[in-house]
């Protein structure tokens, strides 16, 4: 049993709220790890950015941790999780008001050396990989996609957009993107496979510097909960299927926190738009 707690780790609370969602294998040898502290350590790495042979004393074994993020990740354990966590947030906070809108995005980030899909941006002077997601009118994920950071937007709208498919998007009659996203080809693509408008949002002519567009700020938003996480300052991951899990997880403890709202972090409100 662990005696040192950390910031990191969910409640009681939080914690009852994912148990079930757990993958239980019956007929086997009884499990003697405690999976509970196997998310408190890969929360520990998301929060702090530290590498796998640095989890501290106390954590299950860094095989056994990196063992069982490898099956969430591939057997879709976190995006069921995920996904059953934003159907809650969207319940206690929108009830009975259906998604009419979405905002995509992306952000080029700096990788650290090795892995796959890696490229250089050069409109932000960048060499790594690009995040590209979409979100709803509350900034909640809906949809995630990593790739090298020369992939351009438009051309990785359309798989990012194939990954809308299974989620809750029927009612939603317009994305909203900003002009990185001008494209005859992806329009050509969203008139033949989408229900929805694509919607470029245009920064004023003549501005200069930062501007706050109306709509899509939401994703921007987004974009800057991730940025809480120490894992998430540079792609430190070796593949893009571990970048887009390390999202999910991101979200999914801030989820946590609006659902049950622990003494370590402080209560979930959103800021007024300046």
């Amino acid at each position: 049993m662990r005696t040192r707690r950390y910031p990191s780790d969910g409640t009681d609370e939080q914690w009852a709220l994912i148990e079930s969602l757990i993958p239980v294998y019956p007929g086997g040898r009884p499990r003697k790890t405690d999976v509970r502290e196997v998310l408190d350590a890969i929360l520990y790495m998301l929060r702090t950015g530290c590498q796998w042979r640095y989890l501290p004393e106390g954590f299950p074994p860094r095989s056994t941790v990196w063992r069982y993020f490898d099956e969430w990740r591939s057997n879709g354990t976190l995006d069921r999780i995920h996904d059953a966590l934003r159907r809650k947030v969207r319940t206690k906070e929108k009830p009975y008001r259906p998604r009419t809108t979405a905002s995509v995005d992306s952000q080029s980030v700096d990788a650290t050396s090795g892995g796959e899909e890696r490229g250089r941006d050069n409109a932000k002077n960048v060499d790594g990989r690009k995040r590209h997601i979409v979100v709803d009118s509350m900034g909640l994920l809906l949809a995630v996609l990593v790739t090298a950071a020369s992939v351009d937007d438009a051309r990785a709208a359309t798989d990012l957009f194939g990954r809308l498919e299974g989620q809750p998007v029927g009612k939603v009659v317009r994305m909203y993107a900003d002009s990185k996203y001008h494209n005859w080809s992806l329009y050509g693509w969203v008139e033949a496979n989408a229900r929805w408008d694509l919607a470029i949002i245009r920064r004023p002519e003549g501005a200069k510097g930062w501007v706050k567009l109306p709509i899509r700020w939401t994703v921007e938003r987004t974009f800057a909960w991730l940025g809480r996480c120490r894992r998430l300052s540079k792609d430190r991951e070796r593949t893009v299927l571990s970048s887009e899990s390390f999202i999910k997880l991101a979200m999914i403890q801030l989820m946590l926190h609006r659902l049950e709202p622990s003494d370590a972090e402080p209560a979930f409100r959103y800021r007024n738009a300046a």
